[in-house]
């Protein structure tokens, strides 16, 4: 009994004191937390064998509640713009996940590790971000989606369990063109697929004040939730700063999208480990084919709340 005191103290002084740390100011943002609020999402797929699925422009809503942002970066790590990118995230003590192109983080594999070394989350974005992965043959697709992991996989190698462990079964597709194959495929590996709740517009090449109007405006109209970023757009790292700021003065609270401590049980022998397909039955085998373009209704919804002004 006096063992299970002495841990269950313990236990509620850790507890305190991370409650205590996030309820501190940021040191460089009075607006801020100097701790970000994890969101932890199991990646388990769905009843039909499908990688689960978050992002109201596409899917169900992302569980964030009302007036939360999860910051997500995509497109990079951009060789010119990241480490800026992370320099303003630590201005505002805030976390974001980031989805990483396989090529670029083949080429620059030091800034996959001060990501995940300044404590953010890296998802995936395919090996060499095709428009769309569905004009591809089913073994490109799979080498696509796999590629991506395997180039954040190597770059954290040799580094320490928990800077492996950024390294999340999270994926995003490019121009967010799914297909049901692809899904089975990521549902198999128990990867969660993100599509977003509001976006700026910053794809566009549309200016920074611009992007910052724009994403304020679609965030009012959503309520916050997941919002896609671009650190590959000049314009869209001048506005980062501001369009932060202007969040939080707005009552906004900023969260980060992470996985769940046992979100793969026991599919990943290790932190950060490559990720492989779950054990199922042969008849369960995902197999990824080529299927039409997605309905007209699906496009049109798609780049009815990504493009309009």
């Amino acid at each position: 009994m006096r063992l299970f005191a002495v841990g269950l103290t313990s236990s509620l002084i850790l507890t305190c004191a991370a409650n205590a740390a996030a309820l501190q100011a940021c040191r460089t943002d009075p607006l801020a937390p100097t701790v970000t609020q994890r969101v932890e999402i199991d990646t388990h797929p769905d009843a039909s064998g499908r990688a689960v699925r978050y992002g109201g422009l596409q899917y169900p809503r992302t569980p964030l509640g009302p007036m939360k942002i999860a910051l997500t970066i995509d497109d990079g790590p951009d060789p010119t713009n990241h480490i800026r990118v992370l320099d303003i995230l630590d201005k505002h003590c805030l976390k974001a996940t980031f989805f990483f192109v396989g090529s670029l983080a083949n080429n620059r594999p030091d800034l996959v590790r001060e990501t995940a070394a300044r404590g953010h989350v890296i998802g995936t974005h395919s090996l060499t971000h095709p428009d769309n992965l569905r004009r591809l043959s089913s073994s490109r697709q799979a080498d696509q989606i796999d590629g991506g992991f395997e180039a954040s996989q190597k770059a954290l190698e040799g580094s320490s369990p928990q800077l492996q462990a950024a390294l999340a079964p999270f994926f995003r597709f490019p121009g967010l063109n799914d297909s049901p194959a692809m899904l089975a495929y990521l549902g198999q590996r128990h990867i969660a697929v993100f599509s977003s709740e509001f976006g700026t517009d910053d794809w566009k090449g549309i200016s920074s004040a611009e992007i910052e109007r724009r994403g304020l405006k679609e965030a009012a109209s959503s309520s916050g939730g997941v919002v896609i970023v671009h650190e590959s757009r000049a314009h869209t790292v001048e506005a980062l700063d501001d369009l932060i700021t202007q969040f939080e003065k707005r009552g906004y609270a900023f969260v980060l999208l992470a996985p769940t401590p046992n979100a793969r049980g026991d599919a990943a022998s290790a932190p950060g480990a490559l990720l492989k397909p779950a054990p199922v039955a042969p008849a369960q085998s995902a197999s990824l084919t080529r299927r039409p373009a997605a309905s007209p209704s699906l496009v049109v919804r798609i780049k009815g709340l990504l493009g309009r002004a």
